[in-house]
């Protein structure tokens, strides 16, 4: 029933500076990396620029994250209804950078050496979490219920 509302206030706002805003929006998401690239030509990353790339990007990762969550409560507590238009933006956002930081960390930190990447996996705790919380989880794939 809940969808239903929240249809009917979504076709109920036609303020002109919604059409305009979330490109400004989406350009806005890409700052960091625009940042980045430009920090990686221009030699501006600091003595470890791939440490640099490897940090902005989870880091990005994560605040796109936040971001995502805190979208359905800001609307339920401030009313801004229009928001909710922009929580699917910042969620492949957070999965762009996601994606970014791992890519980052396989290509340029380990440059595609399998064994050292397994290496590191099993030897740091944080890397630990963080490439199981990458990996793909199905409820299909779940033996436990069997």
């Amino acid at each position: 029933m809940e969808s239903v509302s929240t249809t009917k206030n979504m076709q109920s706002i036609s303020v002109p500076w919604l059409k305009i805003f979330k490109p400004l929006v989406f350009l806005l998401c890409l700052y960091p990396l625009s940042y980045l690239i430009y920090g990686a030509f221009n030699n501006l990353l600091g003595a470890n620029p791939v440490e640099a790339m490897t940090r902005n990007t989870g880091d990005w990762g994560l605040y796109f994250l936040l971001i995502t969550l805190t979208v359905t409560p800001l609307r339920k507590i401030m009313g801004w209804g229009w928001l909710i238009r922009y929580r699917r933006m910042f969620g492949l956002f957070a999965f762009f950078y996601a994606c970014m930081h791992f890519l980052t960390y396989i290509w340029f930190d380990q440059f595609f050496d399998v064994g050292e990447i397994i290496a590191d996996i099993a030897k740091r705790p944080f890397i630990t979490v963080g490439f199981v919380c990458f990996c793909p989880v199905d409820s299909t794939c779940c033996y436990f219920d069997k």
